[in-house]
């Protein structure tokens, strides 16, 4: 059983841990979804896959969000515990610093064992499902199987737009076509009696072939450009093919596969995957000194702080994989030089706030009373 004091602040971090987890839940997931929204509405992916994708966005998006929500969970709490005189109060009836950080480890090291799942085991799997259901919508479809009879149906990115009067049921033949596409510069108007879409088996290039049908090509606006033609069959590119379909990203391989590889992309990928976990212990470390605040002094202060505290670390993960795989830094220092530089910085802003403290290490150093 932990005692009480423990327990109390445990209990004050997680009601703010699922507060501030909930929001950033949200924030992040909405903007996945308006991202997967783009997608269909560009015709990249079915509405079947919609919410398959969004499942996928949102345990993707766990494991980095939980070091930075523990993060400021700490600093909210205590930050509310020394404005409301709770922590003068403890620190008088001899809880210390010691004491407070032995009550955060009970949770951090767990929180951390999580993170290391879901970042080393549960994401890779994500990004191989996502990798597959897109390669599926390519493969299944070949852009055209999505879309609906009976409207305009847009296609990439706009380069093509069709009308289908009736569909088969497989979505493989279409009945009474009209097609818009746009060929080196010139806007060509096609009409077809029936087509069905095609993928080359050695480049794996897909088409849609057209039977029996009329093709108008010219520049809008200038009527003697236009050129009519005939045909009893056409084919339109959609989609070249790609010869490493099939292989999956870096960012999708298992775990397994990057521990021991001589490849840079692979080692970057892992310490990548290892910053999360150590992070948790790393803000942990921080939290508490940043926390610390005058009775009457505002916690808002240093939740922007901390904010600011998460977004260098975040820029310097980007940073630090393309150092690395640049050469910029070597090899050995890899990207883990990122969590020392983190608490060197939270040192920094420690001793800037707490002058007296800063006074008593001088003293030290130089050898003189305290």
């Amino acid at each position: 059983m932990l005692p009480i004091i423990d327990r109390y602040i445990l209990w004050e971090v997680t009601k703010s841990f699922f507060a501030i987890m909930t929001v950033l839940m949200l924030i992040v997931v909405t903007h996945s979804y308006i991202d997967i929204l783009q997608d269909a509405a560009a015709g990249l992916i079915g509405n079947d896959a919609m919410v398959r994708l969004l499942g996928l966005e949102v345990l993707q998006v766990l494991g980095p969000v939980i070091p930075p929500t523990f993060f400021f969970a700490i600093l909210y709490s205590l930050g509310r515990m020394y404005r409301d005189s709770e922590m003068t109060a403890l620190a008088a009836g001899g809880v210390g610093l010691r004491r407070i950080y032995r009550a955060f480890a009970l949770v951090a090291i767990p929180v951390a064992l999580l993170v290391a799942w879901l970042t080393l085991d549960l994401v890779p799997w994500v990004n191989a499902s996502k990798a597959e259901i897109m390669d599926r919508q390519k493969d299944e479809s070949a852009e055209l199987g999505m879309a609906v009879a009976g409207r305009f149906n847009e296609f990439s990115k706009g380069g093509l737009v069709f009308y289908v009067e009736k569909m088969s049921d497989d979505k493989q033949r279409m009945r009474n076509v009209f097609v818009q596409n746009r060929q080196h510069g010139k806007l060509g108007l096609i009409t077809a009696a029936e087509g069905y879409h095609y993928t080359e088996p050695d480049s794996g290039d897909r088409y849609l072939v057209l039977l029996h049908g009329h093709r108008y090509e010219g520049e809008p606006g200038n009527n003697g450009s236009y050129t009519v033609g005939d045909f009893a069959k056409y084919a339109i590119l959609i989609d070249q093919g790609d010869q490493e379909a099939g292989q999956l990203p870096t960012k999708a391989l298992p775990t397994s596969r990057l521990i021991g590889s001589d490849d840079i992309h692979y080692i970057s990928e892992l310490e990548f995957r290892l910053m999360f976990p150590v992070a948790v212990l790393v803000f942990t470390i921080i939290s508490v000194p940043l926390s610390k605040s005058m009775p009457r002094e505002g916690i808002y202060g240093r939740l922007v702080l901390a904010l600011m505290f998460y977004i260098v670390f975040i820029n310097l993960q980007a940073v630090s994989g393309s150092w690395m795989i640049s050469g910029a830094t070597p090899v050995w220092m890899g990207r883990w030089w990122v969590q020392p530089f983190m608490l060197l910085l939270g040192g920094c802003v420690m001793l800037y706030k707490s002058p007296r403290l800063l006074r008593v290490l001088t003293g030290r150093l130089r050898g003189g009373k305290v």
